[in-house]
């Protein structure tokens, strides 16, 4: 009965629809991307349709991504029970990436209204369910876990914020109930998954917990941090399982701080660092939309001036008014611990609305400080100075600092200026141009994606399916072929070809699964396919035309490959 009076009491008020309506539209505009194969597949993501085939159809559980000893296969397992209903397809692969991406844009509204205002969440998730390329990129594109991560970093926030901000209802009775301790459970499990699936998220895993036993002592020392800790073992089990399983330089750990660090023959520079990042790798991930390529930024490549002028002014822009919101919560932190109550410097008492302002402040500074960790983490890797453009997905947790650097453009820095009696109508003009120039980079971004990157897409995916056909109408099963063509063949084939990877040598390459390696070596018959004028392609022509192969080959055209079929 008390059900039934709690279900009639409930409605949806005019906030819930228009959240409702922007998510929505955000999912719609993503189902019809990933319906026209937008983005190109690469073999990085076929790897994952690989691994979820493999559970799905051969009942495998691997603990990592094929080849490597880190990055969690979530998006695999969730894939495998989609293969069973729709095929194994790309687009099947892909679509489970739509829950992850509306859970974010959920996860984003209750983070800016627990922060900020409703208004301001509605505009924050309006301006995600559009994007740029850098952006939805990697909501689309399985390649290892970075739609869950963006999702997983602003659950950590939000759920972590909440628990502080209702700390005070515990208080008053002494003792936590079961759907704290549950909630603290499921806290525990995002963490121990996230960190299990990608250690990106670890800025945010540690501020979270951080702020936790700064807000909520008395529940982390009771039954909810046993929760807690339980909930991170149980997301972490694949790993730590791994990790006691395997010789100490083999840990994921181990793995991980040496890739961070690029090899041991890796020799990064500063400058090249600070340029791949500040240029190239965080304008590409916050919604910069010029075109630009690595090559045309100094220590890269030909300069081109306004590129270096567009990004760098991204960057500087980003900076500036994450300066200018750190300032503003640490200034209205310092306020509330001056008016506090009591003579207590470490235990004062607060009021109800003191403690709320400074659960909210600290709140904001620790989304912050999450969001300048993950950049201090890329600047320090080698991947900002080698490769910057296409490693920005890296820094892809720093999206969650926006709603906390956009607010005093929405309201925070208007109402700081009119306490100096600054003019509120050229503040507000100038406040809604940057707004609408950021607003205008998403749609504009999201336009060309539609526009110009669907054709593209859609070109590529009918070649590859091209390329498929005619290996098979020549009863090729078992080739060799270069990293980037291999596990496209084999998975958009449904393994109907069996590839293996071989380098510019025609040695052993890059396989990530080395079953198939050992499938083709058995194989009575095997070819190579190599893009015309590729290295390995120019390598067999040159031995083959001096007469240095062990074998003789005819080679046989097909739209942009060599087919080298042996006689």
């Amino acid at each position: 009965m008390k059900l039934l009076l709690n279900l009639k009491r409930f409605h949806i008020g005019k906030h819930e629809r228009y959240l409702i309506g922007i998510v929505i539209l955000a999912i719609l505009l993503r189902v019809l991307l990933i319906s026209f194969n937008w983005p190109t597949t690469n073999s990085d993501e076929t790897t994952m349709g690989l691994m979820a085939r493999h559970i799905a159809y051969k009942g495998e559980w691997p603990i990592f991504y094929y080849g490597q000893s880190y990055m969690g296969p979530i998006e695999a397992y969730l894939a495998a029970p989609l293969f069973h209903l729709l095929g194994s397809s790309l687009f099947a692969l892909r679509l489970e990436l739509l829950l992850f991406f509306a859970l974010f844009l959920l996860g984003l509204y209750a983070l800016t209204t627990l922060l900020y205002t409703r208004k301001f969440g509605h505009f924050i998730c309006l301006l995600f369910s559009f994007g740029t390329e850098g952006i939805v990129l990697h909501q689309l594109k399985a390649i290892g876990g970075y739609a869950e991560t963006e999702f997983f970093a602003v659950a950590i926030c939000a759920i972590t914020i909440w628990l502080a901000l209702y700390t005070y209802k515990i208080d008053a009775m002494k003792r936590t109930n079961g759907i704290r301790i549950f909630i603290y459970s499921v806290l525990g499990v995002i963490i121990g998954l996230s960190i299990w699936e990608d250690m990106l998220i670890l800025p945010f895993a540690c501020m979270g917990i951080l702020y936790l036993l700064l807000f909520c002592r008395r529940e982390c020392f009771s039954w909810a941090g046993v929760a807690l800790v339980l909930g991170v073992l149980v997301g972490l089990a694949p790993l730590i399982i791994y990790n006691v399983s395997v010789p100490w330089d083999q840990n994921a750990i181990v793995v991980l701080l040496r890739l961070h660090n690029g090899g041991s023959g890796a020799h990064t520079n500063l400058r090249q660092s600070l340029v791949g990042t500040f240029g190239i790798a965080l304008p590409g991930i916050l919604g910069e939309n010029s075109g630009c390529t690595q090559a045309q930024f100094p220590l890269f490549g030909h300069i081109s001036v306004s590129c270096v002028v567009t990004h760098f002014g991204w960057s500087i822009g980003y900076l500036t008014m994450w300066c200018i919101a750190a300032i503003m919560s640490g200034w209205a932190i310092w306020k509330f611990w001056r008016v506090r109550q009591g003579t207590s410097r470490w235990h004062p008492e607060w009021t109800f609305e003191q403690s709320r302002g400074l659960i909210i402040e600290c709140g904001r500074l620790m989304v912050l400080v999450c969001s300048i960790g993950t950049l201090f983490l890329f600047i320090s890797s080698s991947a900002s100075a080698f490769a910057p453009g296409p490693t920005s997905r890296y820094l892809i947790c720093m999206l969650i600092s926006m709603p906390v650097v956009l607010w005093p453009l929405w309201d925070g820095l208007g109402a700081l200026l009119l306490q100096f009696k600054a003019k509120e109508i050229s503040l507000s003009i100038v406040r809604i141009l940057i707004l609408g120039l950021i607003f205008f980079s998403y749609v504009s971004g999201m336009v060309d994606i539609f526009v110009t990157g669907i054709p593209q897409a859609q070109f590529v995916y009918q070649r590859q399916q091209s390329d498929i056909q005619n290996l098979e109408k020549l009863h090729l099963k078992y080739i060799y072929s270069d990293y980037w063509i291999c596990n496209n063949l084999i998975f958009m084939s449904n393994e109907n070809i069996i590839c293996a990877v071989v380098n510019s040598q025609l040695k052993e390459g890059f396989n990530r699964y080395p079953a198939y390696l050992t499938e083709v070596q058995q194989a009575p018959r095997t070819a190579y396919v190599f893009a015309l004028n590729s290295d390995p392609d120019k390598y067999l022509i040159n031995q083959i035309r001096l007469k240095q192969s062990p074998l003789t080959y005819r080679i046989m055209n097909i739209p942009g490959y060599h087919v080298f079929v042996p006689v």
